[in-house]
């Protein structure tokens, strides 16, 4: 645990009193100002502490008046303390963004401890318990006392000591087990009481003795553990102990507890010399007798792995063709485990030895081969070019698998290692891990992806089949053994792994918390998900205990610039073009010609996701929360969602306009859906921005009325009440919230629509006057005097006059038509809705034929002409798919099945119902939403289910409620008392064929 400095050596202690030591002199005594400050740098393991860190950690929330003046007097201090040590103050560098302790891993204390706890741990799939013991037994002689002993109670101390002190019982915990292992129980059992009273609530420890015990030839004192355990666990937490170790106490009740396999090499190796490296072990080991590659290196799994067996054979079938494979994404996706699982099944038709190489303790700019060549055992000889010798010389002619992991923040060195070990080795192979791909010739880049996540509403019945489901579950039933998926839960874990992106470690994260809160209340916290996902194993490393931890590491990496960019990229929502980001992102030290080579460098380094067929770009949610949380560090926040808002303002002018007469607009308009939300989002959060957000619903009208209309209505209804505007401008706004209502009118809608008409009227805008009146005629199509809302559509021809807008003409035409539909002149709609439909193709509107032939149909068949309605509503159909509209495809379908089952024709009728209900629901529109609910009632109660008939057509009256033709309105309430009579309600059935009757007579 050193670091040569000409002739000297120096090492530094944190497993105990925080101990400088210089070889050849005793610990030097530290000053109490400078303990917290060495500790906290030892422990980056040669990377640079920012500045603010270091202040965090000195004097957390109550800073100095000069921060910057105490925190370099500190810095001072410990420069002198270093140099009054040996050691040279030389060792302390100044480097950006603050300070860095120029050492490798090796020279402290806590990093060997890891260091060999993995190689501990990796022996133990070898063939005995000898070499692991003793590594666990160097390992632990390390330990001086309690970690950090003189630091201190600052929030990061308490943090790593806890980690450590969990790390240090981990590895006794390990030792112990071994022992059982090697039949060296009477060993164990003095340990392990003493142990258990220490960690009463600890069940590996009680596993542990409870098997001491019992093959120490006392059984009953394993039962009575067992039971002092069960006491424990019921009187405090209220639970019962876990599975295995029920399963274990009925073995020893039995007496059927497997012995222990029989060691091969019980007798530690003798003794070497410090100074001694270990021996190489012979490049030309023979294979194992079982055939399967020998894997002394690898891990065990001590967790199940999920949802990635297909990936394992990917991965295998790429070894099989690639001698360098690399496993990209993003930090938490799984990519070690998934390149440890692949190794683990590697046969001996891939390599005769797998051997893994972990470099994410590895501080930068470390000597990698000679890193390399530690880990595996090899005598490197010395440093660079002659470690890479020793390592080409020890993998030979053998057909060995090399797992290289963690390889980004030494990409370049780790590069060149394996292309040299592969170019000198013919039959080596090597798996990495990184995020970024290596770069080096002949490697084949794998992208290891999200865990799938449930698409659309939870189904209980359909999540077994989604992985990030399968993985919350599992982890959650490690800290809560009852947790259950269920109808409650199933939404709600549904709903935290999509939040979450089906990144497997998140998913981990948020399991854990199952422990002591509830799945909603743990999704309803994902919006602070940092400070939520905090509780990772204290045993794996740093990076993966938190998901901020995770992505602090991948920002690390990144050069200013990247980061610049990637903060930035946090105001765009759902994607973006390369335009966009180079017009939003470009300013402030970023110039737009910067912008496509930073951004393909976060691709490369797995933070950006690329679309390859659209060329756009986008960012887990996850990733995008971290960057916004920078973008706010930076104080960049309202500059990005301003330059963000001008950029989408233009777009939508640009695009807004030619919505239903050009796909390529629409395709636009839909491809920025998630970001004009977001633009329109920001012209609420600024005091002055009603009137960009005027402009900007302007711009989106004709998008929001052939789409989504309900986002329309809020985004209109809020700028109207965030501040005062011109009258004018008020009254269109009012207009058009009018217009966005007319399928499915509220109260709100209304009394917009009469507002606005009240208000055109008074300003003499005669032209606004006449399709204010329009739209309030439309609301006749369901209900009040029919009458009354004709002479309302001619008095607005006649305030508009002469005008050869054929917009106008159509939309005249179809409100004659829908109010002729709601009286039952069915003939005559029909009339109306084909001069509608030709004044519509004449405007070239290609999104509402689709929605008036729909109407056309609906006539037609109700004039009793089936097989022309029939064709016309498949004609919609089509036009629906060929130009598509959401609200005509969901209404076009949900007509057509109708009609089908008018005529006693089923076939097909339940998929165009789930397709219609889907797409309805999508696009916020209850009408189509209860039209595919009646539909389902009508075969239901066809196939003689009259209950789910009933509950089908309640539904669809919730829906509907006033908001439909009244002649459909009677039929669905005859069909609903119908099937609550059949379903053995007489007194609904009652209460529903008066209400049919009072609508009947009302018509």
């Amino acid at each position: 645990m050193s670091r040569d400095i000409g002739p000297t050596t120096v090492s530094f202690g944190v497993l105990g009193t925080v101990e400088l030591q210089v070889a050849g002199r005793p610990a030097t005594p530290l000053a109490p100002a400078v303990r917290a400050l060495l500790a906290r740098l030892v422990l980056a393991a040669g990377r640079v502490v920012s500045a603010d860190a270091l202040t965090d950690a000195l004097w957390g929330d109550q800073p100095p008046a000069d921060v910057t003046n105490a925190l370099q007097l500190r810095v001072s201090k410990l420069r002198r303390a270093l140099v009054a040590a040996g050691a040279g103050g030389d060792l302390l560098v100044t480097r950006a963004p603050g300070y860095q302790l120029a050492v490798a891993s090796d020279a402290v204390d806590a990093y060997r401890f890891e260091r060999l706890l993995e190689q501990a741990r990796g022996a133990t799939t070898g063939d005995g318990p000898a070499a692991a013991l003793a590594c666990f037994d160097e390992a632990l002689r390390l330990w001086r006392g309690p970690a950090l002993a003189d630091v201190g109670d600052a929030e990061w101390a308490l943090a790593e000591v806890a980690r450590l002190a969990e790390l240090r019982l981990g590895a006794v915990e390990d030792r112990l087990e071994l022992l059982l292992e090697a039949g060296r129980q009477a060993e164990a059992v003095a340990d392990l009481e003493r142990l258990v009273a220490a960690h009463p609530l600890r069940e590996r420890l009680h596993r542990l003795l409870m098997l001491a015990l019992y093959r120490g030839g006392r059984q009953a004192d394993a039962i009575t553990a067992y039971h002092a355990l069960r006491h424990h666990l019921a009187d405090e937490l209220g639970i019962d102990p876990a599975p295995e170790l029920q399963a274990l106490a009925e073995a020893i009740l039995r007496q059927q507890v497997p012995a222990p396999a029989p060691a091969t090499a019980a007798v530690p190796p003798p003794a070497r010399p410090a100074d001694q490296p270990p021996a190489a072990p012979a490049p030309h080991a023979p294979a194992p007798a079982l055939g399967a590659p020998q894997r002394g290196d690898l891990p065990r799994r001590l967790a199940s792995v999920i949802g990635r067996q297909a990936d394992v054979h990917r991965v295998l079938d790429r070894l099989r063709e690639a001698r360098v494979v690399t496993l990209t994404g993003p930090g938490g996706v799984g990519k070690t485990t998934l390149a440890l699982e692949a190794a683990r099944h590697a046969d001996d038709a891939l390599a005769d030895r797998v051997h893994l190489v972990r470099l994410a303790a590895l501080p930068s700019g470390a000597d990698l081969p000679e890193a390399v060549a530690g880990q595996l055992g090899v005598a490197a000889g010395g440093p660079g070019p002659a470690a890479t010798a020793a390592l080409v010389a020890w993998l030979g002619a053998d057909r060995a698998l090399l797992v290289v992991d963690n390889c980004e923040h030494v990409i370049d060195e780790a590069a060149e290692l394996v292309e040299q070990l592969v170019a000198a080795c013919p039959a080596v192979t090597v798996l990495t891990t990184s995020r970024e791909a290596l770069a080096v010739p002949g490697e084949t880049q794998l992208a290891v992806a999200p865990l799938g996540v449930p698409d659309g509403p939870a189904d209980l019945a359909r999540l077994g089949d989604s992985p990030a489901v399968v993985l919350f579950v599992d982890r959650a039933r490690a800290v809560r053994p009852g947790f259950v998926l269920d109808e409650t839960t199933a939404p709600v874990v549904a709903d935290i792994c999509r939040q979450l992106d089906g990144m497997p470690l998140a998913i981990e994260l948020a399991a854990a918390r199952v422990k002591a809160l509830p799945p909603g209340e743990i999704a309803a916290r994902l919006h602070d998900r940092f400070a939520l996902l905090t509780a990772g194993a204290r045993t794996s490393e740093a990076r993966h205990r938190t998901l901020r931890a995770t992505l602090d590491w991948s920002h690390d990496l990144l050069s200013e610039a990247e980061r610049r960019l990637l903060r930035r990229l946090a105001v765009f929502r759902g994607g973006w073009g390369l335009a966009a980001a180079e017009q939003v992102c470009a300013f402030d030290g970023l110039a737009a010609e910067e912008v496509l080579d930073l951004l393909f460098r976060l691709v490369d380094r797995s933070l950006v996701v690329p679309d390859p067929t659209t060329g756009r770009f986008r960012l887990l949610v996850t990733i995008r929360e971290y960057a916004a949380t920078r973008l706010a560090e930076a104080g960049e926040t309202e500059t990005a969602r301003d330059r963000h808002l001008t950029h989408f303002i233009e777009l939508a002018e640009r695009y807004g306009p030619h919505a239903r007469t050009d796909a390529d607009a629409w395709a636009r308009l839909t491809e920025e859906h998630d970001n004009f939300r977001a633009a329109v989002d920001r012209c609420l959060d600024r005091r002055d921005g009603v009137d960009a957000g005027l402009r900007l619903a302007d711009a989106l009208f004709l998008f929001w009325n052939y789409g989504p209309r309900y986002e329309g209505i809020r985004a209109l209804t809020a700028l109207l009440a965030a501040g005062d505007i011109a009258p004018a401008a008020r009254a269109a706004a009012l207009q058009r919230i009018g217009l966005l209502g007319v399928y499915y009118p509220t109260a709100q809608t209304r009394a917009a629509a009469r507002e606005s008409l009240v208000e055109f009227e008074r300003l003499g805008d005669q032209v606004n006057t006449a399709t204010s009146r329009l739209v309030v005629a439309w609301e006749g199509q369901y209900d009040g005097d029919p009458d009354r809302y004709r002479a309302m559509v001619a008095q607005a021809r006649r305030e508009r006059g002469d005008t050869d807008d054929p917009w106008w003409h159509g939309t005249v035409h179809y409100v004659e038509a829908l109010l002729d539909l709601r009286t039952g002149a069915f003939e005559r709609s029909a009339e109306q809705w084909t001069r509608s439909l030709e004044w519509t193709r004449k405007a070239g509107d290609r999104l509402l034929p689709a929605g008036i032939l729909a109407h056309l149909g609906i006539a037609l068949r109700e004039a009793g002409r089936p097989d022309e309605a029939i064709a016309t509503l498949e004609d919609a159909a089509a036009e629906a798919r060929r130009n598509p509209s959401p609200h005509a495809l969901a209404f076009t379908l949900v007509q057509l099945a109708h009609a089908r089952l008018d005529g006693g024709d089923a076939e097909g009728v339940p998929a165009m119902l789930a397709e219609a209900d889907e797409t309805a629901r999508h696009s916020g529109n209850p009408r189509c939403q209860a039209w595919a609910a009646w539909g389902r009632a009508r075969t239901a109660y066809a196939d003689g289910d009259a209950t789910t008939a009933a509950d089908e057509c309640r539904r669809a009256l919730e829906l509907l409620q006033e908001r439909e033709f009244p002649w459909a309105r009677y039929r669905l309430w005859s069909l609903t008392a119908d099937a609550a009579a059949a379903a053995g309600r007489p007194q609904e059935a009652d209460a529903i064929r008066q209400a049919a009757a009072d609508l009947a007579a009302g018509r």
